[in-house]
This record gives C-alpha cells, sequence and structure tokens, in this order.
C-alpha cells in the first residue's frame, strides 16, 4: 500500500482518566520536592523556626497550581 491509499483512521485521545492522575502525581511531586528542600535546606542552615520549609513549600504549591491550569488550558 502507498502512502496515497492509506486510510486515514482518527488519532486515539489519551484517557482523560490517565492523564488527569499523571498530572496529580507531577503535582504532588513538586509540592513534595518544595517541602522537602525547604526541610533540608532549614536543617543544613540550623534554623529554628523552619522559614525556608514554609517558604518553598507555599511556592511549591503556587507552581503546581500553575502547572495543573496551564495544562489543562492547553489543548
Amino acid at each position: 500500500m502507498n502512502e496515497q491509499n492509506k486510510p486515514n483512521f482518527p488519532k486515539k485521545q489519551p484517557n482523560l482518566y490517565v492523564k488527569y492522575s499523571g498530572m496529580g502525581i507531577k503535582m504532588a511531586l513538586i509540592m513534595g520536592g518544595g517541602t522537602y528542600g525547604g526541610i533540608q535546606l532549614d536543617k543544613y542552615l540550623g534554623l529554628k523556626f523552619p522559614i525556608f520549609t514554609l517558604v518553598l513549600a507555599m511556592a511549591s504549591v503556587f507552581l503546581a497550581i500553575y502547572y495543573f491550569i496551564k495544562d489543562f488550558i492547553k489543548k
């Protein structure tokens, strides 16, 4: 069969459950990584108040939400 005679089958869309569960896993990894990094930085600097844990945890939550919205809007 040459290129001109091949039937055009519609491309299969990825299953929405797989897409959104993958996004959930990515969000969890972003938030977990930010929090873990903050904990390690506070431990390394020997701070009594966990300022880097709080800042990096909040920043990673906002980053994960931004990533989710950006991926959700994209077709």
